[in-house]
């Protein structure tokens, strides 16, 4: 639960418990041009934080993505766009492949469609993942390597998400692929009829 992981990355003080890194989250609402500078225009960043009970405070308030994602009978808006994507990504890294620290790296991604509460929880899982470190010491590599995570629409007439897990280096083994795997279905319970089928992509 949410709750669990609470008391793992804090402990009960009344003081603020520091992150091991700043992270931004960023929403990027659809611009209706295949224009990459477009695109980036309607990037923007709606929440930083470096601390727990920060993050717990932006968490709890920003929809899920089955919340503003479609679901294949309507499209929702927010502040009159439709948000396409949510990005968390460590301050100073933009969640776009130009970036130097994305840019000699790359992702493990899925794309396919998942039961709202299915696709919450991979997303959730994620992003305690990685604030949480936890996903960087599962990996276990002789730096850090990760650098964020995204959660896409990628729907046509048809729901269909993609959720992207981006790496400042090539990390495309299958050992690396299991780990992941494990960290995004926990919690999933016996409802396994659709697996994440996380596939390889490098940045450049």
């Amino acid at each position: 639960s949410r709750e669990t992981q609470y008391l793992t990355m804090a402990s009960e003080t009344d003081d603020k418990q520091s992150l091991q890194n700043d992270w931004v989250l960023w929403e990027h609402k659809q611009s209706g041009s295949k224009n990459p500078n477009q695109w980036k225009e309607n990037m923007s960043e709606i929440a930083h934080f470096n601390t727990v009970e920060d993050f717990w405070r932006y968490f709890n308030h920003i929809p899920s993505p089955s919340e503003v994602f479609f679901d294949g009978e309507c499209r929702k808006k927010v502040g009159g766009k439709v948000v396409e994507e949510f990005s968390l990504f460590k301050k100073g890294i933009e969640p776009e492949w130009g970036d130097p620290m994305n840019a000699q790296g790359g992702e493990w991604f899925c794309r396919q469609y998942f039961d709202a509460d299915v696709l919450d929880l991979y997303w959730q899982n994620l992003v305690l993942a990685v604030v949480g470190e936890t996903l960087e010491d599962t990996l276990n590599q002789s730096k850090d390597v990760v650098n964020g995570i995204r959660v896409v629409d990628k729907s046509r007439n048809y729901p269909t998400y993609k959720l992207e897990i981006w790496f400042n280096a090539r990390l495309h083994d299958e050992e690396v692929k299991e780990k992941l795997l494990a960290i995004v279905t926990d919690g999933q319970g016996s409802n396994r009829k659709t697996l994440p089928k996380f596939e390889w992509k490098d940045h450049c």
